[in-house]
């Protein structure tokens, strides 16, 4: 007894069978991509660059546009190109919202070195350089002169795809080094002043009164510059006692200037001696 041959399909069949699949798998996708469409991006954590510019450095690409791919796929991003950024988290709140939590490098200070600000961490790694700020002329040049230098810098500054806020970090001046890098560390004979600049850092944001400038002398102590009031706190010691009495006196001295002399200050100091500039 012979085999019997299978039936082939049609080709118009076979045509409608393929082209009814793909139309299905096709649907399949639009409907998928609909109720996953990322509608809201929510940002927290970030404090240097705004919301819109996290959500421009996070969301390119088609799977940043669905909530459950780029919450499974694109969980933790981290930036090795971008100064201040260390990494962002994806939190999947609902299938039209993310969250995106945000860790950013933290520079606790800033010094100046030929011509351009150097952001260095805790570590005295500098993140990030840019241009000295040069104040323009009171008058405009004539015709034919040169423009002002301000205008150079603030065009290179814009040409910068993202802009930190910076306005929190001091300057820090006196501090001892050979030369500046992004990428490398500040070359100091002692790098345990970085663990101090960066304790100051931290009680400066905890009562949200940071320094225009922190100077550190020919004697290793430390000295707060606000406006006209120089705060000396000598060496690092009791820096905590310090600036817990700083904040407490501190308003009560605005529009004087002179010296506040704290480099002897104890908890059992009685007396705090504030010299006026004559």
């Amino acid at each position: 007894m012979g085999h019997r041959k299978k039936k082939r399909l049609p080709k118009k069949l076979k045509r409608l069978m393929i082209v009814s699949i793909s139309g299905i798998i096709l649907v399949g996708i639009l409907l998928f991509g609909a109720i996953f469409f990322t509608a809201n991006v929510e940002v927290v954590g970030n404090s240097r660059y705004t919301v819109t510019e996290i959500r421009r450095m996070v969301m390119k690409g088609p799977l940043s546009w669905n909530t459950l791919l780029m919450s499974k796929f694109k969980e933790h991003i981290e930036f090795d190109d971008i100064a201040f950024m260390e990494s962002v988290d994806v939190e999947y709140l609902n299938h039209n919202t993310i969250r995106l939590h945000v860790s950013e490098k933290y520079p606790i200070g800033y010094v100046e070195y030929e011509d351009k600000c150097y952001y260095f961490d805790k570590d005295g790694m500098v993140l990030e350089s840019e241009d000295k700020q040069q104040e323009a002329p009171a008058e405009s040049t004539e015709s034919g002169g040169q423009p002002p230098i301000v205008a150079e810098a603030v065009e290179e500054e814009s040409s910068k795809p993202f802009h930190p806020e910076l306005t929190d970090v001091p300057l820090i001046t006196g501090l001892e080094f050979q030369k500046a890098e992004v990428g490398m560390k500040l070359d100091v004979a002692d790098d345990s002043i970085f663990n101090t600049i960066l304790g100051l850092a931290r009680m400066f944001d905890k009562y949200a009164m940071e320094p225009d400038s922190v100077e550190i002398d020919e004697n290793k102590e430390f000295i707060l510059h606000y406006v006209n009031v120089r705060v000396a706190l000598g060496k690092d010691e009791n820096l905590e006692d310090k600036m817990t009495m700083v904040a407490g006196i501190l308003p009560k001295l605005a529009g004087e200037s002179g010296v506040l002399h704290l480099e002897a200050f104890t908890k059992e100091t009685q007396n705090i001696i504030f010299d006026k500039d004559q």
